[in-house]
């Protein structure tokens, strides 16, 4: 009778545990470990058509003033719709909206301190309506904007937490990736789940001791893979696939074998980032799916893009070298590979295999997407 009450005792203890965070998720998915070591690299120039079905160029209209830009941080392309985040220089950035042929449409909202403007866009996302919602990221007032199909300003809220990236999830749902440095709602956890009206359904996943909140190294993104969702942040070498509701599913941890960072090192970029240097680690964005792994990373101070086929196990790298390379590893989405082609005159882009309408259009000074769809 003694040890059933003990039992029983432990047990409700264990669950006012687990309530503590409300709504936290219960479960942190199944772990698959991706061991990089276990890949013959082959350092390329460029990626190898054997693993591209069909390319489709499309040139982006540059003869609108109010839809010029400089660079490309993030692209989302929909059935009839390409939205590109542009930055205008180091410090500035703005939502485009062209069609499927790279005509302008418009901008979505515009910058400022005014009550329906905003300062600085640092994710977006597209939901079933097409309706746009956007991170104003100012690091004093993180607020999510939201703009109709038209273009139309519709709302702006505060959120009740700091976050880095968005994402519409189906029934008016938002999955927010949550900042290292947030000290509102949902701290310490990395993702966070809410309703329409920003309400949290569930948060999970915590941050670790070993982050470093002062140090930016590059973006993150979610990213559709095959129905479901993924993400990693650059330094920690787990990728996190999330289901279409919003549960973390499955996490991938990358094992680059003597290569992994020690875990002390990430406190502190900054003042151990010699050391660092001699380690290798995910940046930006990493795809996986079942033949393919994809994304960049940092691999002894270079920056290199990366495809591996897993039936090959080849694992092909390209130095990102811009602005002397034509071209650079954009983005992922559902078997979709992107590439930008920047504008300008490159020594290689007479040996590149580009339509002549391309060729001229990069050559005045016009950027070009090209959408990779994989074997």
């Amino acid at each position: 009778m003694e040890k059933k009450l003990l039992l029983y005792l432990m047990t409700v203890l264990l669950c006012a545990g687990c309530q503590c965070h409300s709504g936290t998720a219960k479960s942190d998915g199944e772990t698959e470990v991706i061991d990089f070591t276990s890949f013959s690299e082959v350092e390329v120039e460029k990626f190898p058509e054997t693993i591209v079905r069909e390319k489709m160029y499309i040139n982006i209209d540059a003869s609108n003033e109010d839809l010029l830009f400089s660079g490309i941080d993030r692209v989302k392309i929909t059935d009839d719709r390409i939205y590109i985040l542009g930055r205008q220089d180091i410090r500035t950035k703005k939502l485009l909206v062209f069609d499927r042929t790279g005509a302008g449409i418009g901008a979505v909202g515009r910058r400022g301190q005014g009550p329906e403007e905003y300062l600085q866009i640092s994710s977006f996302d597209v939901n079933e309506r097409g309706d746009i919602f956007f991170i104003d990221g100012t690091f004093v007032n993180d607020r999510v904007f939201v703009f109709d199909k038209n273009l139309q300003f519709v709302s702006v809220r505060k959120l009740p937490f700091e976050a880095d990236i968005i994402k519409c999830l189906p029934g008016n749902r938002l999955l927010f990736g949550l900042a290292s440095w947030n000290k509102g709602l949902n701290a310490p956890m990395k993702f966070a789940v809410t309703d329409s009206d920003l309400n949290t359904e569930q948060a999970y996943v915590e941050y670790d001791e070993y982050i470093d909140s002062n140090f930016w190294l590059s973006d993150c993104f979610f990213i559709d893979v095959n129905g479901r969702i993924q993400y990693n942040k650059h330094i920690n070498n787990n990728v996190y696939e999330i289901s279409p509701e919003g549960n973390l599913a499955k996490t991938y941890r990358f094992d680059f074998g003597k290569k992994n960072m020690p875990d002390i090192y990430k406190k502190d970029l900054e003042t151990n980032w010699a050391e660092i240097k001699r380690y290798c680690f995910l940046l930006n964005f990493t795809a996986v799916t079942d033949r393919y792994i994809m994304g960049t990373l940092q691999d002894r101070g270079q920056i290199k893009a990366y495809i591996v086929d897993r039936n090959s196990r080849k694992l092909y790298t390209i130095k990102n070298s811009r602005p002397e390379k034509l071209s650079d590893m954009g983005y992922y989405t559902d078997n979709l590979f992107i590439t930008f082609l920047y504008p300008g005159k490159y020594e290689d882009l007479n040996s590149e295999n580009l339509p002549p309408e391309v060729k001229k259009h990069i050559e005045d000074e016009n950027f070009t997407i090209c959408l990779n769809h994989l074997k």
